[in-house]
């Protein structure tokens, strides 16, 4: 009990030298708003939602239920205004969210509009997609992107066991992986589920009002040095873009038409439009993949590299999305690119702040010994108060040095309970 009494006084101390040299970060906030059911236009009543922190995985941190007229408010002494949250909320099996931000005040408005769910496909169509082909040696790598609008009127959202996303793949094609882009962009791996027929395959994801982007990417064989692409969706696709790279392979095709290349990715670009659903995509790739060094560097690009899809799709007509920023390179997923430097500025940012703690740690430990030595009667007055003074200088200079949340958390976090 005696030592945590004197981290509290040592803490107190620390703050009181500071001064207005750092600013505290906020802790707790208060989280209100209101559930509305976009296909009615009511409030949603009784809705539970839920409070998400990705932390080692979601982790549910909070939970409310809407009144009568759809609204919440969720508050807490223990929310971190500048951690990240996400409200969720579950309408007829579909999930919807919304991130949370805090104002200066630790408030934060979140709505969330939700929407009735439908079994029967809306009118569902593809604004625009992309077609990535790259041989790589013995491998073609395939990578296909679609902007699912559901324009349904009323708006709902198309959830089905069957699938709502369903395409064709070529008999040479391996196993595909899909993904869908989220909230804020973020990849949402999906599970690729085979149809009754081979070369079939559906994803269950639901289409929600609006505009949703569907990613599936697969290898398939090249080592004769020709790939018959054969590939198809279940959806009407209004603008496709076929860009295949090296620019050197030959693509034999009467159904792309050749729009000379790329700027962004130096491959060969071929456009079609308007094209039905179920239609077969059909181009004739052949040519020799990229080898040697250009191999190498293609493999670690697929491995490790972090890309930005070349956003030239804007040219086929109508808004294209930013989430086409994204590209499927890793597996099961993607990443989005812009999100690369402000993820190492965190990890660097976390290092020195660990390091910093362990300093602060250390110094506040040997305060605390130093004040039971003294307790004791082992160290005289004199030496007892200098060596006290040098400590808390040093602590007070590593303090300065560290983020307004770690000094917080030093200030409060032994307090007694």
């Amino acid at each position: 009990m005696r030592r945590r009494f004197q981290f509290i006084a040592i803490s107190a101390t620390c703050i009181g030298l500071l001064g207005g040299c750092s600013t505290l970060s906020a802790s707790g906030g208060r989280i209100s708003g209101q559930v509305v059911n976009g296909t009615t236009g009511s409030p949603v009543a009784n809705q539970t939602l839920q409070l998400l922190m990705p932390r080692g995985g979601m982790q549910q941190v909070a939970t409310a239920v809407t009144d009568a007229h759809g609204r919440y408010e969720i508050s807490s002494s223990d929310f971190s205004v500048d951690s990240f949250y996400l409200l969720q909320a579950v309408f007829q099996d579909v999930n919807y969210h919304a991130p949370v931000k805090f104002d200066d005040r630790g408030q934060a408005q979140v709505d969330i509009t939700v929407y009735e769910a439908t079994r029967t496909a809306p009118p569902v169509r593809i604004q625009s997609a992309r077609i990535i082909i790259n041989a790589v040696g013995d491998k073609a790598r395939i990578q296909e992107m679609f902007a699912i609008r559901n324009s349904s009127d009323p708006p709902r959202s198309y959830v089905n066991v069957d699938g709502t996303f369903l395409f064709h793949l070529a008999k040479t094609a391996g196993d595909p992986t899909a993904a869908v882009a989220g909230l804020m962009n973020m990849p949402l791996p999906q599970p690729v589920n085979p149809g009754k027929n081979p070369g079939d395959y559906f994803i269950q994801y639901p289409l929600k009002p609006g505009m949703t982007v569907m990613m599936v990417a697969y290898d398939s064989n090249y080592a004769t040095n020709k790939l018959d692409f054969a590939d198809s969706v279940a959806y009407p696709i209004d603008n496709l873009e076929l860009l295949v790279t090296p620019p050197s392979l030959s693509v034999d095709s009467s159904f792309f038409k050749s729009a000379g290349s790329d700027s962004e990715t130096g491959g060969a670009r071929y456009v079609t439009e308007n094209v039905p659903p179920n239609t077969e995509l059909a181009a004739n790739v052949s040519g020799e993949g990229a080898t040697g060094e250009a191999a190498s560097a293609a493999n670690a690009t697929s491995d490790t590299e972090i890309k930005t899809l070349p956003n030239s799709m804007t040219l086929l007509g109508g808004p294209l999305l930013a989430c086409f920023l994204l590209v499927l390179l890793w597996g099961l997923g993607v990443r989005v690119a812009k999100e690369w430097p402000q993820w190492k500025a965190r990890q660097s940012a976390s290092q020195l702040q660990k390091a910093l703690e362990a300093e602060v740690e250390k110094l506040f430990n040997s305060l605390a010994d130093l004040d039971e030595i003294f307790a004791a009667g082992k160290i005289a007055e004199k030496p007892y108060w200098k060596e006290r003074l040098e400590l808390k200088a040093r602590l007070v200079a590593t303090l300065k040095k560290a983020p307004p949340a770690l000094l917080e958390s030093y200030a409060i976090r032994h307090t007694p309970r």
